[in-house]
């Protein structure tokens, strides 16, 4: 199998099994202010390693999963966009060389929090926002970006070690 099938194998079974853990489990917790986005952390974690086109691939096909599996909610589009950014700009980011261990768990929290400030937005514009409160919206980007450095301490390390299986050579961080 050539490396860009078991590449593609790998982000596929990330994805799915994000989507699934994030919708089955993560959801159902009784957690205060937002939802912990497995699947964002995916994402970041994804484009760090991979850059940023590799970022917008995942992020696209990510988003567009989150989008149509059930339990959908909101608009189509709308996660597909915003994670294909969030993928690109990371891969940007990603690739500016020296970093130190604290660089990751600082990107996935300024992704997280640039990301749920981007669907809120939209979701204004749009007038299907739930919030009404700007101290509502301040809790759960505070929520999201905690919840997200969390699920980073372990899924940055078992994505990497995913990664270094099928090419020994590709993890920068």
């Amino acid at each position: 199998m050539s490396l860009f099938w078991r590449r593609f194998l790998v982000a596929g079974i990330w994805i799915v099994a994000a989507i699934v853990i994030q919708n089955v489990i993560l959801s159902q917790l009784p957690l205060p202010g937002a939802t912990p986005d497995l699947l964002l952390v995916l994402v970041v974690g994804w484009a760090m390693t991979k850059g940023s086109l590799e970022g917008v691939i995942v992020g696209f096909v990510a988003g567009l999963m989150l989008d149509v599996i059930p339990p959908a909610v909101g608009t189509v589009g709308v996660w597909p966009l915003i994670l294909a950014v969030v993928g690109y700009f990371v891969g940007l980011a990603a690739d500016d060389g020296q970093r130190s261990a604290i660089t990751p768990l600082v990107i996935v929290a300024l992704a997280s929090v640039a990301s749920m400030g981007a669907y809120l937005s939209v979701s204004v514009l749009l007038g299907t926002s739930p919030m009404t409160s700007a101290s509502e919206i301040i809790g759960q980007l505070f929520t999201q970006g905690l919840y997200a450095v969390a699920l980073a301490l372990a899924v940055l390390p078992a994505l990497s070690l995913s990664i270094r299986r099928i090419e020994p050579t590709s993890p920068r961080w």
